[in-house]
């Protein structure tokens, strides 16, 4: 199906789990970070606003750190419409063990029009009721970094499971981060998939695009580690 033209979508990545994703008449922000957050782990810069909404996957602080430079309280864990943006939520497990270790997460999909950006959350197991969830999207924001979330072996399987149009890695190991995390790489090796480095994801894609291909998006040029 050919998207209608006032159905777009722009997917641009905040570091870690944080991703801004704009269309028609809202621009949210996926599970935000600020600066020092567990316990000063964190040495990404600050994200800066001003959105509409905030759509959070869970509350760790890594993925639901608010700030007044954001621009919004208003808070999205449940099924909403936010502009021309139609967000679903669907309760998974951060672990492998039902959820009993790190408690739930969730896969938020933003959809508009026929478009449909689903971010993974901290997932950390899969069945049927997630891949149905995620099936054929047009991007998959997915993490892959381990430890706390699926690794990059389990992490290609629940992509090839889907078969998302793009996957674009997320959750993985950063010099600004410290955490025990795979890098992105390990994703890419495991999963096999044709990948390019891109500053954002601009939808609908362009039909001559294969499909399936990995997106690595690059981190905003404020958010750059000291050379």
């Amino acid at each position: 199906m050919i998207p209608s033209s006032d159905a777009w979508l722009r997917v641009e990545w905040l570091g870690h789990a944080a991703f801004a994703i704009a269309g028609p008449g809202a621009r949210l922000v996926i599970d935000p970070h600020r600066p020092g957050v567990l316990g000063g782990r964190f040495r990404l810069p600050a994200i800066a606003g001003p959105f509409d909404a905030i759509a959070c996957s869970h509350g760790h602080e890594d993925h639901a750190a608010w700030t007044p430079a954001l621009g919004t309280t208003r808070w999205i864990e449940r099924d909403e419409v936010v502009g021309g943006l139609t967000l679903r939520f669907l309760a998974a497990a951060h672990d492998d063990c039902g959820g009993r270790r790190m408690g739930l997460t969730r896969l938020i999909e933003i959809q508009c029009g026929p478009l449909r950006v689903v971010h993974s959350g901290d997932l950390g197991s899969f069945g049927s009721r997630e891949i149905a969830f995620a099936a054929g999207c047009d991007a998959l924001l997915l993490a892959c970094g381990g430890h706390y979330t699926l690794g990059a072996e389990a992490a290609a399987a629940f992509a090839r499971a889907v078969m998302p149009r793009r996957v674009v890695p997320m959750h993985c190991a950063d010099p600004l981060i410290d955490l025990d995390l795979e890098p992105a790489e390990a994703f890419c090796t495991a999963l096999g998939w044709p990948w390019a480095r891109e500053t954002a994801l601009a939808l609908p894609l362009a039909l001559s695009l294969p499909a399936q291909a990995i997106a690595r998006l690059s981190r905003p040029k404020a958010a750059e580690e000291p050379q």
